[in-house]
C-alpha cells in the first residue's frame, strides 16, 4: 500500500492511503483540502495543492520502482 504523510490545521500529523484518497483541492479560501480518508466530506491540511501533488507522485513513482526493480 502507499502512504502520504499530512499534517492537519491544528498541526496534527497523519499517514493516509494514497489509494483511498479521492480529491486533493484549493478551497475558496486558499487552503488545500483532501477527500476520501474520512465520513465527513473533506478536511484542511497545511501543506500546499503542490506538496500533496508532489507526496503523492513520489510514492506512486518509488512503488513502480520497487514493482520492476527485481524483474
Amino acid at each position: 500500500m502507499n502512504f502520504i504523510e499530512l499534517t492537519t490545521l491544528d498541526g496534527k500529523e497523519f499517514i493516509g492511503n494514497v489509494n483511498l484518497l479521492q480529491r486533493v483541492f484549493v478551497t475558496s479560501e486558499g487552503k488545500t483540502a483532501v477527500v476520501g480518508w474520512n465520513n465527513n466530506g473533506f478536511f484542511e491540511v497545511k501543506e500546499s495543492y503542490a506538496e500533496v501533488i508532489e507526496k503523492i507522485y513520489t510514492v506512486n513513482t518509488a512503488t513502480l520502482r520497487l514493482k520492476y526493480k527485481n524483474q
